[in-house]
């Protein structure tokens, strides 16, 4: 299975240099240990522009996220609180190519009505969460992606 994670970027990164803050980069590093540990594929924009150390213009990021979408299997989503555009945008070309997604929702936070009925488009599991890039959420996470694999089974 081939996992696509649409996660903010822009807003986890430091305003000085475009780099994703430790406490950030912390939440990913353990997200990605346990979808290796697990023996997925996956593809994420922050781990392959080196936590903004090599920092993609908008024409490659582009490209390469949609043409990513449309190879994976699972598109695991966090809007983002703030919401991200340019998850927002990622969540629109996974319901254009029927993608399978899991959406994380942060518990009492308001969504746009199009996050929150994109399942009419397309196979959406929601999740809710309380604390933003905690351990909780990485096994919220890694939970969601076995029990798609255990569905389809």
């Amino acid at each position: 299975m081939k996992v696509f994670f649409a996660m903010p970027y822009s807003q986890l990164c430091d305003t000085n240099k475009y780099e994703v803050k430790k406490e950030y980069r912390c939440f990913f590093e353990k997200l990605i240990k346990r979808v290796k540990d697990e023996g997925y594929e996956y593809f994420l924009a922050h781990e392959r522009e080196k936590w903004g150390k090599d920092y993609s213009n908008a024409e490659e990021s582009t490209m390469i996220d949609f043409k990513t979408i449309k190879e994976c299997d699972l598109v695991c989503v966090i809007p983002g609180v703030p919401n991200s555009g340019g998850v927002h945008v990622e969540i629109g070309w996974a319901s254009s190519n029927s993608k399978k997604m899991n959406i994380f929702l942060k518990k009492d936070y308001n969504y746009s009505p199009m996050v929150e009925g994109i399942h009419l488009l397309t196979d959406t599991n929601y999740y809710y969460y309380d604390n933003d890039y905690s351990d909780a959420l990485v096994d919220l996470i890694i939970d969601s992606i076995k029990n798609r694999l255990q569905s389809e089974e």
